[in-house]
């Protein structure tokens, strides 16, 4: 970036860098000054002109580093861009990649990953080319990965869930010695939030009184990753779990997210419910709203679903009983 030469008397530092702000010369009296300014340079332009990605996968880490840690699910997306970016796709320049790069990528995702989780990875590497292209100026005149379709591909999960299945699946959660675990899946049952959600929800949320609810949350990232607030109406049977506690500071549910999903997925298999995830019980929580006779404005103000197609997609009849 930075040029030193001798000159005159002593030494002139030349920045080269492209569209770089600022002083492009200065001269010194000795070249360790001279080197001096110029590291100063460096390491100021690096923080303001961060280099352009040259391939998808410098534009993967870039992105890793960056904009994906302030995404709500930046751990679940982390792994399969470090995938992508230590395989044959990450060598590829930017200006370079076309759709047939992403169906060989596809065909070969689907080898070893269902259709749906192919669908997923897709939609984080479309929001990160994007990302290259509007906000770190990569060379890229089409998004080649928003044309790729992928087959086979359902829509939303419809977990079979009876009653029984259900005394099963909380007996087994009450057997274990930590009862946040028990508590975590019967709030998420009541309420049909998220996993993330009840584990960050602490008292000051919590009005028991006016029965109300607030968070804040992000959107997706493909979106805006803007903090959206949301003021919820608590559930009766969610107001009666949180009466039940005597300690009333801190978290609600104090557990962290690997403990969480350990304890559950433990709790399922013993209950006999091996296909059984932790997100299906908000399918099963959204759906007993739905036969409650609860309209799409009150169930959306309880799931936080801005979009009817996305909420219709929790929906199914067959769950409530």
């Amino acid at each position: 970036m930075a040029t030193i030469r001798k000159s005159g008397s002593g030494w002139q530092v030349l920045i080269r860098r492209k569209n770089y702000v600022g002083p492009r010369s200065r001269t010194f009296l000795s070249r360790d000054l001279a080197e001096s300014w110029a590291d100063a340079v460096e390491e100021r332009t690096k923080k303001v002109f961060p280099d352009v990605p040259i391939t998808l996968g410098e534009a993967i880490n870039d992105y890793i580093s960056g904009p994906l840690l302030l995404h709500r699910s930046a751990e679940n997306e982390k792994y399969p861009l470090r995938v992508t970016a230590e395989s044959w796709l990450g060598n590829i320049p930017l200006k370079d990649l076309q759709i047939k790069h992403f169906a060989v990528w596809r065909d070969e995702r689907l080898l070893k990953v269902k259709p749906n989780t192919v669908m997923r990875e897709l939609r984080i590497l479309r929001v990160l080319i994007d990302w290259a292209k509007d906000e770190r100026g990569a060379r890229i005149k089409d998004n080649p990965a928003r044309h790729l379709r992928v087959r086979g591909t359902g829509d939303a999960r419809a977990p079979f869930f009876t009653n029984e299945d259900e005394k099963r699946l909380l007996f087994e959660l009450s057997q274990m010695s930590n009862k946040n675990h028990l508590r975590l899946t019967k709030l998420a049952l009541t309420t049909g939030f998220r996993r993330s959600e009840l584990l960050s929800l602490t008292w000051r949320n919590i009005d028991l009184n006016k029965k109300l609810l607030y968070i804040n949350r992000k959107n997706c990232a493909a979106t805006d990753n803007y903090s959206a607030p949301r003021l919820i109406p608590l559930p009766n049977k969610a107001k009666k779990i949180l009466e039940e506690l005597s300690e009333r500071h801190g978290k609600i549910i104090d557990l962290k997210k690997g403990a969480a999903r350990h304890g559950f997925d433990k709790a399922r298999k013993r209950a006999g419910l091996n296909t059984l995830r932790f997100h299906d019980l908000r399918h099963i929580a959204i759906s007993r709203m739905w036969s409650s006779g609860m309209n799409a404005l009150e169930i959306s103000a309880c799931s936080g679903h801005r979009d009817i197609k996305m909420l219709m997609r929790y929906s199914h009849y067959q769950l409530s009983f």
